[in-house]
């Protein structure tokens, strides 16, 4: 029984890879047939992702370094 969960588990987890693979654009056939093309898409979904993402870091970095630079202030000060 505990096999047959695992192979259920594996196959869901598939299945997710699978829609996430076919959502940024690559396919079964770029894969088997067109693997420099398929390559050269990850990249630029790759430098896509941080183009957009790094704005969005950046902001959020005001309000989170000086908190975690403040909490392991805390941190070291409470051990000595």
């Amino acid at each position: 029984m505990k096999l047959v969960g695992r192979a259920i588990g594996l196959f869901v987890l598939c299945v997710l890879v699978g829609l996430f693979l076919d959502r940024i654009g690559i396919t079964v056939h770029g894969i088997f047939y067109d693997t420099w093309h398929t390559l050269a898409a990850l990249y630029q979904k790759t430098r896509d992702l941080v183009v957009w993402s790094l704005p969005y870091a950046l902001l959020g970095a005001i309000i989170v370094v000086p908190l975690t630079v403040l909490s392991l202030l805390g941190r070291w000060r409470r051990r000595r």
